[in-house]
């Protein structure tokens, strides 16, 4: 039987009624996607979730792959194949923005997870427990919990990453402006919500400070104390592969686009955080100019996230 894959697939009207939409993009992540999918495919749940899989033109296979798994799984899986010559991406200020953007807008459920195609869920109730945490705190826009990390070969780098700099049991969106993001992508469910992703967010080359900053509007995020997931560090990661400068540069112009889009650039974090941001920089060309790149590399990758996370409480007022 031949199937259509393509966004009006009769295969995307089985998953009925789903709560949980689960998103999760990716290009080029053949060695670790059949490892995400399995993770979520593996959920014990009391209730129906859908994965609504972007797939970006990949060239090495992982398209190959997906098709395999909607094929196998067409109650559970919306597959949509993007098309990096599709004139609908004009405007974006980069190649992600487009599948990022498309494929949260065709999250279904109430609540959307999210999980990018090289990391991977640990826990098979992960689901049903932060489900269980919103449904039981109507007040909250979101949930997370901690992580580990692991390598592009699974080795665990680090089983328990830890809480943010400063534990609570809820965090809010002065605390994300003025600390940065708390919540790694694959620790998140939140409520869906009309305009999830407006068309302002192509201009950004990050997404999740975007997004969890709107949801922040709604809403604090509740934290579960407990390791559920694992984040890969690898040399090809959107986050964890580029030089730490450029991260720090992209960030500063999101910031900039929030405070105008979002309205927040008068609150008194936002202009706490940006202020650090621009710190941050000016020491990041520091160490660019004093160290080796490959030296750079390693510390941005180690001991750099550690160092990294005391300078933003510092510089923050903590």
């Amino acid at each position: 039987t031949n199937i259509n894959y393509d966004e009006n697939s009769a295969t995307h009207l089985i998953v009925n009624n789903p709560l949980v939409s689960v998103k999760m993009i990716t290009y080029n992540q053949k060695p670790y996607i059949r490892k995400a999918i399995d993770s979520i495919l593996k959920q014990k749940t009391d209730f129906n979730y859908e994965i609504c899989l972007g797939e970006d033109d990949s060239s090495d296979g992982t398209r190959e792959l997906c098709r395999e798994y909607a094929a196998k799984y067409p109650d559970k899986i919306r597959l949509f194949e993007r098309d990096r010559q599709d004139p609908s991406r004009e405007g974006c200020a980069g190649v992600w923005q487009f599948n990022y953007i498309e494929t949260l807008r065709a999250c279904r459920g109430k609540y959307i997870a999210l999980c990018d195609g090289d990391d991977y869920w640990s826990n098979e109730y992960k689901l049903q427990k932060q489900v269980d945490y919103l449904e039981n705190h109507p007040e909250l826009s979101g949930c997370f919990h901690k992580v580990g990390q692991v390598d592009e070969n699974d080795k665990i780098i680090c089983p328990d990453m830890g809480y943010p700099p400063i534990r609570k049991e809820q965090y809010s969106l002065d605390y994300l402006l003025q600390y940065g993001v708390f919540s790694p992508v694959l620790s998140v469910v939140f409520r869906n919500r009309d305009e999830i992703a407006p068309d302002w967010f192509k201009k950004s080359l990050v997404g999740d400070i975007l997004l969890h900053t709107g949801n922040l509007l709604h809403g604090d995020y509740g934290f579960i104390d407990e390791v559920m997931g694992y984040y890969r560090i690898h040399s090809q990661g959107l986050a964890s592969g580029s030089p730490r400068l450029e991260v720090v540069k992209i960030t500063i112009q999101a910031y900039r686009l929030m405070g105008e889009h979002y309205g927040i650039s008068q609150r008194k974090a936002y202009r706490q955080g940006l202020r650090t941001l621009h710190l941050s920089y000016a020491i990041e060309s520091v160490l660019c100019w004093c160290l080796p790149k490959k030296l750079k590399q390693k510390f941005d990758l180690g001991a750099g996230r550690y160092y990294r996370s005391l300078a933003r409480r510092f510089l923050s007022g903590f």
